[in-house]
């Protein structure tokens, strides 16, 4: 017999808007993993559909917090869509099915990457630009601009426009990739004013990174494979190994973490000297890579990053310097090299007060006893 209290849990409805999308997250895993048959496709894809749209309405609206939050998620929401527009039955359906679930996903996309750095990051690694490729691509060798073509272009220019808002990386990689499609649009669908609208912003956008980025652009492929197409064939490896050393890190293995931030290091190092747009990579590698030197024993090392991030300007975040402060001055007693760590975590004891005040470290506490802080 079913206890009335389980049974009341099991149907207790979310108490959060994360709990909400969690139980949503799980149905629709299990419809991705739902075998196909030429009987059920048509059903599938009008399941597709719902769950995609489902996803928009439930993103939608959602601060950047929630956003983040929601994107990251399991494997991640990014990554689901894909998986979704992916599935056999997609495939095989009709070009109004296809072109109804595309259209879905390209608003569930959109929906996930707008005022959401989080999503936007994830573009690359989800591959939502091969998705969006091959939605320009079929729009572009469509002779007929029918309405529905139109619709769908349409959709998938905007949806390109906000990955690319507020994340230069993400344009630079939209301008190599997208240009011919963005022409070949603009000739398509001239009498589109809307669409002409959305074309020539994103020619602006471009061609602004472009000049940015120039001194990148101006590195061609040489005899060491370096150039665009390698710079983002790393950049994709780079942010692969970066997911892997946090999940480590997270499980505490601290020596393979270690390992995948060095190897994600080595991937954009050779590119440093050629764009400011690696900077916020370069500051996440080596914040959690010092975390798992720390831990993983490796106190040298732990040092080396810290004071490279301390000793730069890309830094703005005073939590962010509190952790780098902390964990110098960690790696330091380690060392033995007390007087130098006395120095550091004085210094962050001044200078980052709103974020120790309530920290309890006893090691540091001990160390600070013979500190005189004025």
């Amino acid at each position: 017999m079913t206890d009335p209290k389980q049974s009341a849990q099991a149907q207790a409805p979310p108490t959060s808007h994360l709990e909400l999308y969690n139980n949503f997250y799980t149905q629709a895993l299990r419809l991705v993993a739902a075998p196909g048959n030429d009987d059920n496709d048509e059903k599938l894809n009008q399941n597709i559909i719902v769950t995609l749209d489902t996803l928009t309405k439930l993103i939608f609206g959602s601060d950047a917090s929630m956003k983040a939050k929601i994107v990251l998620h399991g494997a991640g929401a990014l990554e689901l869509i894909m998986e979704l527009v992916q599935m056999p039955s997609v495939a095989k359906s009709d070009s109004k099915t296809l072109q109804g679930i595309q259209l879905s996903a390209l608003k569930a996309v959109k929906t996930c990457v707008l005022r959401n750095p989080a999503g936007r990051s994830r573009c690359r690694s989800a591959q939502v630009y091969k998705f969006l490729h091959k939605v320009l691509e079929d729009g572009a060798s469509n002779s007929q601009s029918s309405p529905d073509v139109s619709l769908l272009t349409e959709e998938a220019l905007t949806t390109l426009a906000a990955t690319c808002l507020g994340d230069d990386l993400n344009a630079l990689e939209a301008s190599f990739i997208f240009k011919p499609f963005i022409k070949k649009a603009k000739e398509n669908f001239s009498n589109v004013s809307s669409m002409q609208q959305k074309i020539l912003y994103l020619e602006t956008l471009f061609a602004a990174v472009e000049k940015e980025q120039e001194k990148l652009l101006k590195k061609k492929a040489n005899k060491d494979g370096y150039g665009m197409d390698s710079f983002f064939k790393n950049l994709v490896e780079c942010e692969s190994n970066i997911r892997t050393g946090y999940s480590h890190l997270q499980d505490a293995k601290y020596s393979m973490s270690f390992k995948h931030y060095s190897h994600a290091m080595n991937l954009i190092a050779p590119y440093s000297e050629y764009t400011s747009l690696l900077d916020p990579l370069f500051l996440e590698i080596r914040t959690r890579r010092a975390h798992a030197a720390l831990e993983a024993a490796k106190y040298e090392d732990c040092v080396q990053d810290t004071c490279t991030l301390l000793d730069g300007n890309d830094v703005r975040s005073e939590e962010t310097r509190a952790k780098l402060m902390k964990l110098k001055g960690k790696a330091l007693i380690r060392l033995g090299r007390h007087d130098e760590a006395k120095e550091t975590l004085a210094k962050w004891k001044i200078l980052c007060p709103q974020v120790n005040k309530d920290d309890e470290d006893e090691e540091i506490d001990k160390l600070l006893k013979n500190v005189h802080i004025s």
